[in-house]
């Protein structure tokens, strides 16, 4: 449509039966019309004037706005005549009615003089105002599902490549997915001899006395029951459980997730409602990469499968079961391990959990370990273990994610591969093993299982590998702990702090007096202190301004010093000494001066206790 087109078209006053109509509604106390219009069709083109009755009771004739339709181009426009502009809003949504527009959609109090001409170029359903709001939504549907149709018609595509359900699914889920049944039984004074099993779907004979909600075995089919009695049991539902479908399908497989459950009432205990909801579908290429769909609300227009995750509600996973397990469907698994999942090792780990597993959670896994089946297959029984349960660490260990060859994705050899079996290994002996393939240098498997034992990985050990063999290592550690009475594991950690301190410190981190300290606790207290003290002298030097007295006092406590052979009294040569303990000791003296004036004024001293062995700070 033109614009400058659409304003030429013949203008429509208000008619004198309008003006009256108008008019009239002053003695009215609630106004029985609240919009007039008048419409006329021109060249193809639909135009409608709306009048606001405040200003025609004023005497004014012309309409405020003006709604042009061209039904054919599926367009509409509507000219604000107050303003002069152009607007895009349906009628419903003009400024005078976004206070309350609802009462103007489904109005019978708009006043309508071409009801006529409406009818017969929208159709003979048009009814009056209504009938152009209508045609308004439609034309606005239709934008926006133009515009979803962008992001929806990748998920419709591959939506169209999901198989249907087996023609025996839901009897399927209602027999082993659902691993809930029950025997039904009239109770009598010396126990029931017959009942109504629900998995064999016919009456069967009960052994001993039952009770209701007690649970047992059908004699027939040998299934865990529960008994119910049919005077007691009234209406009640079974858990809701996880069941899932793998389906081949061009290019790839797809695992398809539903939530079911069965529901007993009063009066049809043979014939209860089985629910099934589909939930989540999944769709996997050969290399394991994937696109997953949820059946939710889109855009809060309608439900449909799209890729935005669900939140925490009635169709999300998490809202059944903190984890995914649940009855796989069987019977397309055989067709399935010949060429898809031939080489995840996904059907094998299923039978291996008694068909009760999460899909979800292996192939995951498999994505970011692809040697995870050769890892199983090849019985190295810890590392496979802990692919599930630590993930990232054995993806890290990885080297080579693409090679097909177990021992050039670990980085070892045949030889350390069965090292790594007969050790039970998990990533963490596996990170030895190429450490020694790294250095060239064996390394024994005492002493893999000694660092193993103490939790110390290789990259632990990155400060000092250029620089000692892992027996010095071992021996250095080993006789460390053993002389400072603490664990190897801590004994590391002040060996790593040492080290950082000495580089700080401008000392040579090369020199092998300097990293092969022979007393490495006590050369690590002497640099920490020495780091306290450059941050104790400012305010050393301050409370030393304040009390000048208070070295020289220092100087004269070498009188109270005092040695046992265990323990000994130890005097401060000044107050730096005092600082610089009660920061280590997080003491309140590093900044309350009361101490230091309390010994300025002789009323009392300050001493340490040491052991003899270490009485320097």
């Amino acid at each position: 449509m033109i614009k400058a087109e659409l304003l030429k078209m013949r203008p429509l006053l208000a008619t004198a039966k309008m003006m009256r109509v108008a008019t009239d509604l002053n003695n009215m106390p609630s106004p029985k019309y609240r919009l007039f219009m008048r419409c006329t069709v021109e060249n193809g083109i639909f135009k409608a004037s709306l009048y606001s009755p405040d200003l025609m009771r004023l005497g004014n004739r012309k309409a405020s706005y003006d709604v042009f339709v061209d039904r054919k181009a599926r367009q509409f426009i509507t000219y604000d005549r107050a303003n002069k502009k152009w607007l895009k809003a349906k009628m419903d949504r003009l400024d005078w009615f976004q206070n309350s527009p609802s009462w103007i959609y489904y109005c019978a109090n708009v006043w309508v003089s071409d009801t006529a001409t409406i009818k017969k170029y929208f159709g003979d359903k048009a009814n009056g105002y209504k009938g152009i709001l209508d045609f308004q939504y439609e034309i606005r549907k239709e934008e926006l599902d133009r515009r979803h149709k962008k992001e929806t018609a990748p998920w419709d595509a591959d939506m169209a490549l999901i198989p249907k359900l087996p023609k025996d699914w839901r009897r399927w889920v209602d027999k082993v997915g659902i691993p809930e049944n029950y025997i039904f039984y009239h109770y009598q004074k010396r126990g029931a001899k017959t009942g109504y099993c629900t998995y064999c779907g016919k009456e069967v004979p009960i052994k001993g006395r039952p009770h209701h909600n007690q649970e047992g075995r059908c004699a027939c089919c040998g299934h865990k029951i529960t008994f119910k009695a049919i005077g007691r049991a009234g209406c009640f539902s079974t858990d809701e459980h996880f069941v899932y479908l793998l389906q081949r399908i061009a290019d790839g497989f797809t695992v398809r997730t539903f939530i079911a459950r069965r529901i007993y009432h009063k009066e049809q205990r043979q014939t209860p409602t089985l629910f099934c909801r589909e939930l989540e579908r999944t769709i996997y290429n050969y290399d394991l990469t994937c696109r997953t769909y949820y059946w939710g609300r889109y855009k809060d227009q309608t439900y449909r499968w799209n890729d935005y995750p669900p939140t925490y509600s009635w169709w999300s996973p998490g809202y059944y079961s903190k984890d995914g397990r649940g009855r796989i469907y069987g019977k397309t698994l055989p067709a399935l391990a010949k060429r898809e999942l031939r080489v995840t090792g996904l059907e094998q780990w299923i039978h291996a959990h008694k068909m009760i597993a999460d899909p979800y959670k292996y192939l995951n896994i498999a994505q970011k370990i692809p040697q995870l089946e050769q890892i199983g297959k090849a019985n190295i029984n810890r590392l496979y273990e802990e692919c599930f349960s630590d993930t990232g660490k054995v993806a890290s260990c990885i080297k080579a994610p693409h090679e097909t060859r177990l021992t050039k994705a670990l980085g070892i050899d045949t030889r350390q591969l069965g090292r790594l079996r007969a050790l039970n290994g998990g990533y963490a002996i596996l990170s030895w093993l190429q450490k020694e393939k790294e250095l060239n240098r064996p390394i024994s498997n005492e002493f893999i299982c000694w660092f193993y034992r103490n939790k110390i990985l290789t990259h632990e050990l990155d400060f000092i590998w250029d620089k000692m063999t892992p027996v010095q290592i071992y021996n250095y550690l080993n006789r460390q702990a053993t002389e400072n009475r603490e664990s190897v594991r801590q004994t590391l950690i002040t060996w790593q702090d040492y080290l950082s301190m000495a580089e700080k410190q401008g000392l040579d981190p090369d020199d092998e007096i300097i990293y092969r300290a022979r007393k490495l606790k006590q050369r690590h207290d002497e640099l920490a202190a020495c780091f306290v003290r450059g941050s104790c002298a400012e305010t050393a030097a301050e409370f030393s301004q304040k009390f000048p007295h208070v070295e020289s006092i220092c100087q004269s406590l070498k009188k109270y010093e005092y040695d046992n052979g265990k323990y000994a009294v130890v005097a401060p040569t000044g107050i730096l000494d005092i600082v610089v303990e009660s920061t280590i000791l997080q003491h309140c003296i590093r900044r309350n001066d009361r101490y230091y004036d309390r010994m300025e004024r002789h009323e009392s001293y300050l001493l340490f206790l040491r052991k003899s062995e270490a009485p320097a700070l």
